[in-house]
């Protein structure tokens, strides 16, 4: 294990799961400073990878026919392979690695012949954040090692091209702070809440907090809701930052918020990583909650669970139990939050 040189991490799959997999690829440059980590994602999410200073090869999979990537994988001679997700490809991938360790989660019986140095997790018990799962498959490499170095690292970085562009939309908006940053949208992983209770609840936060400026982020591709918001609220304190470029652009727009409200969703954890206060939307579902898919590695997160003793339909996308009340919850901590971040503000001065 110490003549360990070129290490291939695999996590081909949304950008949550990949900001929560951050901690992991840190803690492999930091046990192995000479080796060469190579990490495979998904191209939505190369920009944030490649911007990791301890990475030093990025692969999006995207890029290759899966037969393809299947046979220039070994070209990479790699002598780890660390799947901290597991699917047929992944492990088609790191059986054609030849790598004389792999690892990966023992979740199916193919599995077990795949991985060497497996680790039985049963994450669908969700005991742990998926943070917490995935540095365990690290420590997997060398327990003693990992131990005596361990560090929590969630860091993400953008670059100045991408302050630029946000800079550019807040001057032409004429938007400065308090800012609220608030991503609506969702892949569907959990629940959220709709678009018309996204409408009600900004109207109240513009009616309560004086002076705030409300910022919409989504894809471009989701653009048309996004203004469909903006015209039930009729406010020209809120704004519709519709990112069609780089994820990075996003990144930096999260990062110009005084407060950030989302649910349980790839910005959310970026908003995580770049240290933002947050409120989140989450449920109370074991494999959906704060536990397993919250923010990790940043305390200054609130938490709302509209369902926390309620029964809900999980079949459902939206929160059956999302009532007035949880409108007025997250009001409350959106205004604590900015309260708090003005007092932080004045202690500075």
């Amino acid at each position: 294990m110490k003549d360990i040189k070129r290490i291939i991490i695999s996590r081909t799959d949304k950008i949550g799961d990949l900001i929560l997999s951050i901690p992991s690829f840190f803690m492999v440059k930091k046990m192995y400073p000479n080796a060469e980590i190579i990490v495979l994602v998904k191209k939505y999410n190369y920009e944030i990878v490649k911007n990791l200073p301890y990475v030093d090869r990025v692969v999006k999979i995207d890029d290759y026919r899966r037969v393809e990537l299947i046979e220039k994988i070994k070209y990479f001679k790699a002598d780890v392979f660390i799947a901290l997700y597991n699917d047929e490809f992944v492990m088609q991938l790191a059986k054609a690695s030849c790598a004389k360790v792999k690892i990966g989660p023992l979740s199916k019986i193919k599995s077990f012949f795949v991985y060497n140095k497996g680790v039985l997790q049963k994450r669908s018990k969700s005991i742990k954040n998926e943070s917490e799962y995935n540095l365990d498959l690290v420590k997997k490499l060398d327990s003693k090692i990992f131990d005596d170095l361990f560090e929590l690292n969630t860091e993400i970085y953008y670059e100045e091209k991408h302050s630029k562009a946000v800079e550019i939309f807040l001057e032409e908006n004429h938007i400065k702070s308090p800012i609220l940053v608030i991503n609506p949208f969702m892949g569907g992983s959990a629940k959220n809440i709709t678009d018309g209770e996204y409408t009600e609840l900004i109207k109240v936060v513009l009616y309560k907090i004086a002076g705030i400026d409300v910022v919409l982020t989504c894809h471009i591709s989701e653009e048309d809701r996004g203004q469909k918001i903006l015209d039930g609220i009729e406010n020209e304190r809120v704004h519709l930052y519709a990112n069609g470029g780089d994820l990075l652009n996003l990144a930096a727009m999260i990062d110009r918020a005084d407060v950030y409200f989302g649910g349980s969703t790839g910005p959310t954890h970026i908003a995580g990583s770049l240290k933002k206060s947050i409120v989140a939307i989450y449920p109370n579902k074991k494999t959906q909650s704060p536990l397993r898919w919250g923010v990790f590695g940043h305390r200054d997160v609130t938490y709302i669970i509209p369902d926390r003793d309620k029964k809900e339909n999980y079949k459902h996308k939206f929160f059956d139990s999302y009532t007035d009340e949880t409108k007025e919850e997250i009001v409350s901590a959106i205004e604590n939050k900015l309260l708090m971040r003005t007092l932080m503000d004045e202690k500075d001065n």
